[in-house]
């Protein structure tokens, strides 16, 4: 192992603009969370919230009401695509439904 020395002074500099970096990544993770809208979350988190059944969520992907991603066998929807529904009045819930949704898949703008 091979020890190395550096001036007190140096030191301190280098460990400052280790913080700075550190500071820089932490603003820019948050910037990256802010928006909730970007987020999946999976067709049973989305019945749970909202109070639907898995038949009510299936039949609005068959009509083409809801737009969804699949992967494997399950399926995933956007923060922004329920968001569409409940306003366009194609899925019938309450604000706060949608809040714990918006918990639920992680969104956290305290992070």
């Amino acid at each position: 192992m091979e020890v190395i020395t550096i001036d007190s002074k140096a030191f301190q500099q280098l460990v400052e603009k280790v913080n700075l970096i550190a500071d820089y990544v932490h603003e820019a993770r948050l910037e990256q969370s802010t928006n909730s809208d970007e987020e999946w979350v999976d067709s049973q988190v989305v019945c749970q919230y909202l109070r639907i059944c898995e038949k009510t969520l299936q039949r609005l992907r068959a009509a083409g009401k809801v737009a969804y991603s699949c992967v494997g066998n399950k399926y995933y929807y956007q923060i922004a695509e329920i968001k569409r529904c409940l306003k366009a009045h194609i899925i019938k819930s309450s604000d706060e439904m949608l809040d714990d949704l918006i918990q639920r898949s992680g969104y956290n703008p305290r992070r």
